[in-house]
């Protein structure tokens, strides 16, 4: 018997598979191929992300480095002073001298002095004052227009506390 291709599924084929199969390996390729393009660009993006947050980091670390290795205020005022000691200056003498200078106009001179006072002078400062009042207070209202002046006169007031003697006449007071 002789051998004669037959075609089962009645599809064309290319190098032994069907050409549809073919048509779909290199669909998938493609598609793959985009994929891992877009996968590599995203790598890429991100180790430059990677790379910017590394040196806002080191440079963070340095920072805070430099930081604990700052010298203090105290030691910082010691150094200023060692400098002023060893050049033989005393700023103070030098800004007095600036106050009793004619050439140097008024509103400096006067600058000068107040910061020389803050230096010898205490600032004043406000205090907060918190404190309860508690009291009493009585009033007595009076329709005049239904009261007569006998009856007004005739009116007596009643528990009155020395404390609260502003709201009696001067009348009432001497009596």
């Amino acid at each position: 018997m002789p051998r004669t291709k037959e075609k089962v599924d009645k599809r064309t084929y290319a190098a032994g598979k069907p050409k549809q199969v073919v048509k779909q390996q290199n669909a998938k390729r493609t598609r793959c191929h985009r994929k891992r393009m877009k996968a590599e660009e995203d790598m890429k993006v991100a180790q430059r992300d990677l790379a910017k947050v590394e040196k806002e980091l080191t440079l963070k670390e340095q920072f805070l480095e430099m930081m604990s290795s700052a010298p203090t205020p105290a030691q910082q005022r010691k150094a200023l002073l060692a400098l002023f000691a060893e050049r033989g200056i005393n700023p103070i003498e030098e800004l007095m001298n600036f106050t009793s200078n004619d050439d140097v106009p008024l509103k400096e001179r006067i600058a000068i002095w107040k910061e020389l006072a803050s230096y010898t002078q205490p600032k004043l400062k406000s205090i907060d004052v918190q404190q309860n009042i508690s009291g009493e207070m009585k009033i007595m209202t009076v329709d005049y227009s239904k009261v007569s002046k006998d009856a007004i006169e005739k009116a007596e007031v009643i528990d009155i506390e020395e404390e609260y003697d502003e709201f009696v006449s001067d009348q009432d007071k001497h009596e």
